[in-house]
């Protein structure tokens, strides 16, 4: 029994050695996928950016304000939707810095959840072996075989304690 325990805690070892060495793997997905998104945003805020350095002195703001202005319905909502791109590229400018300040923790607290989606649904696992990937992949490991260890100690404890009152009360 003591054999089939060690390979089961093994097992659990190898199990959280290769998921952890896949967080890494995904951090990286999410960085890319975070500069991919901000190119795209800054392409399109380019043309009103030129607009507004041209004619309001570099100021987008004046620009939108120029197209609500103007008193034509169609023009303002598109003031809305160059309001709206400004936003998206400067939330994406702020999140491109704060995860490179701190990719882990950036990745594991921001608050983008639709790129963090995307980035999960077409993410392959890969095995980078890099200094960050042994060492997420021994920490995740090492926590898993002690969830593990843990569980099975609880419920061998709890498994015992009933044979011994199932035991007690047929005697």
């Amino acid at each position: 029994m003591g054999k089939i325990l060690d390979y089961i805690r093994l097992s659990f070892f190898a199990c959280g050695l290769l998921l952890g060495v896949q967080i890494p793997a995904f951090v990286s997905d999410f960085g890319q996928a975070l500069n991919a998104q901000l190119v795209e945003a800054n392409n399109a805020i380019a043309p009103f950016q030129k607009d507004a350095k041209k004619y309001f002195n570099n100021d987008l703001t004046k620009l939108i304000k120029h197209y609500e202005n103007l008193g034509d319905e169609i023009v303002g909502k598109g003031a809305n939707h160059i309001q709206t791109l400004s936003q998206r590229q400067q939330t994406l400018a702020k999140a491109v810095d704060a995860f490179s300040s701190s990719p882990y923790l950036f990745t594991l607290t921001s608050e983008l959840h639709t790129i963090k989606q995307q980035v999960w649904q077409r993410f392959e696992g890969q095995i980078i072996l890099k200094t960050d990937s042994i060492t997420a992949a021994i920490i995740f490991a090492i926590i898993i075989a002690f969830i593990a260890e843990l569980t099975g100690f609880l419920l061998m404890t709890v498994i015992k304690r009933t044979y011994h009152r199932l035991d007690g009360a047929c005697e």
